[in-house]
């Protein structure tokens, strides 16, 4: 049930130009009289004590914009409300006196904060000044316009968004929102195809990187299992023939270092003969070869015996060398030398022929292992590509979803205005979606183009609905009624200002003077 709020009473002293006002409120009240009398500063009153701003909701407190009078002097500027809520009553007042703002709840003094409290307990600020003095409506942003306007209304059912909607579309969502709502799928698809894009575009790549890998490659050949055979027949050639060279090689080592003694003994058969012309040719010295002094005869034998030994030792010892020496020539006559550069020659073609199918084999390998990779690529992309078109197809439909939404929310709004057209959506060509904005015409003009008349009659067609969708009932303040000639409709208290030429202010509550 809407909370009622009605004034009692407004009391004003030093106010904006009134020096001392009282008013007893009605059902209707109408202030009127000449200009500068005071009428909307008796339906300023009651704002400025609840918050300190005027009617559009600007600050009314400073010393550049207050209701402080400026052509006499003055002791305080104070106003109080007493109202009614739901039958309960309650007393607000605010003063001024100099610098000091002093805040009042049922005559007892409070500070600032809490009274500012008291006041936001019982309505708050931007929707009670729209249902009283619906011209501060339109001058609030569009999504504070448009939120005032949209509470109440009740989101249009999840199937009967669906029934309006492509049908592949809906029954995709019909089926998804039964774990998730549609807010949490709009966020997990759009958070998720970016990743999505990123991740086909790369597997994409990947194939085509792979596939070009796999282009350069010669074709695969038309039996690998024979020409795996093959090779496994030459590397045992290759291994039976290459043993022929090792055997051979043992056999020519053992010739080399027959030869290589062979020679040795040859040199040193030549070094001892080329001694014995010194050993033979040596004189036997009769004298010592220190002291030149003459031998005596056994000493010159004693000479001569040593070289008959050394001669006789040289004798024995060449023809032992000699004996060697034919020893070895022997042997190495008789020793195998083999010849391996044609066996060599051999295992060299046979290895080429086994390298080169090896490498064929590798490439078959490679082309293989290229060829798999190629697949599972392919079927990453392919799984990639469907969760993409999955995720762009969930999002396009939500879009569709909300257009609809959007639809029926504007249609049901729209429906409750006789000459207003509204505004809740607007697209966005560039995303393809609608987006919240706000907007309001009266027979096609925008709301600042409109004639006095014109705004207080589009004014009161807008207050209607929000009364009806909101869970406040207000006051309406219409100041400058005289400019309007349409009927008047109110849920509950009106107060209106009409300027009359040449009269004083003139209050009468209910048709009845006061």
């Amino acid at each position: 049930m809407a909370k009622r709020v009605r004034f009692i009473e407004t009391a004003v002293e030093n106010f904006a130009g009134l020096r001392s006002k009282t008013v007893n409120y009605g059902n209707v009240t109408a202030l009127s009289g000449r200009n500068g009398e005071g009428k909307t500063s008796i339906g300023t009153a009651p704002i400025w004590v609840f918050w300190g701003k005027d009617l559009l909701g600007a600050d009314y407190t400073s010393a550049k914009n207050s209701p402080r009078p400026s052509n006499y002097k003055y002791d305080r500027v104070f106003a109080s409300i007493l109202i009614s809520v739901d039958g309960t009553e309650y007393k607000f007042a605010r003063e001024i006196a100099g610098k000091t703002n002093s805040f009042y709840v049922n005559d007892i003094p409070r500070p600032a904060k809490e009274y500012e409290a008291a006041v936001a307990s019982l309505f708050s600020q931007e929707e009670f000044m729209s249902l009283y003095f619906p011209a501060f409506f339109f001058g609030l942003h569009w999504a504070k316009q448009r939120a005032l306007l949209m509470q109440g209304v009740t989101p249009p059912l999840n199937k009967t968004v669906f029934q309006g909607m492509d049908k592949l579309q809906a029954d995709k969502l019909a089926e998804l929102t039964k774990k998730n709502s549609v807010n949490d799928l709009e966020t997990k698809h759009k958070d998720a195809k970016p990743k999505l894009d990123k991740a086909h575009t790369e597997a994409v790549g990947a194939v085509k990187k792979l596939n070009e890998m796999l282009g350069r490659l010669t074709e695969a050949p038309s039996d690998i299992s024979e020409m795996e055979s093959k090779a496994a027949a030459l590397k045992e050639d290759v291994a039976r023939e290459s043993k022929v060279i090792v055997d051979a090689s043992s056999i020519n080592s053992h010739h080399k270092a027959l030869e290589v003694r062979l020679q040795q003994l040859e040199q040193q058969v030549k070094d001892t003969v080329d001694a014995w012309p010194k050993l033979r040719d040596e004189a036997i010295k009769d004298t010592c070869p220190k002291c030149e002094q003459s031998l005596r005869d056994e000493s010159v034998e004693a000479v001569k015996a040593d070289k008959d030994r050394r001669i006789e030792l040289y004798r024995v010892t060449f023809a032992a060398l000699k004996e060697k020496r034919n020893e070895a020539r022997m042997a190495f006559n008789e020793a195998e030398w083999i010849d391996v550069s044609v066996q060599q020659e051999k295992v060299r073609e046979i290895n080429e022929k086994y390298e080169e199918l090896q490498r064929k084999i590798r490439e078959h390998q490679e082309r293989t292992r290229l060829a798999a990779e190629v697949t599972a690529a392919e079927a990453t992309e392919e799984s990639t590509l469907a969760s993409l078109r999955e995720s762009t197809f969930i999002i396009d439909a939500i879009k569709a979803f909300r257009a609809k939404e959007a639809e029926l929310q504007a249609s049901e709004i729209q429906s409750k205005f006789t000459t207003l057209s509204i505004r809740l959506f607007k697209y966005v060509a560039s995303r393809k979606e609608y987006e919240p904005d706000f907007s309001v015409q009266k027979d096609g003009k925008d709301y600042i183009t409109l004639s006095a008349g014109e705004k207080i009659g589009a004014g009161l067609e807008l207050t209607e609905v929000l009364f009806k969708q909101s869970d406040l009932i207000t006051p309406v303040f219409i100041d400058g009624i005289g400019e309007y000639t349409g009927p008047i409709a109110a849920y509950d208290q009106v107060i209106t200002g009409r300027a009359v030429h040449d009269q004083d202010l003139q209050i009468e509550v209910d048709g009845v003077k006061v």
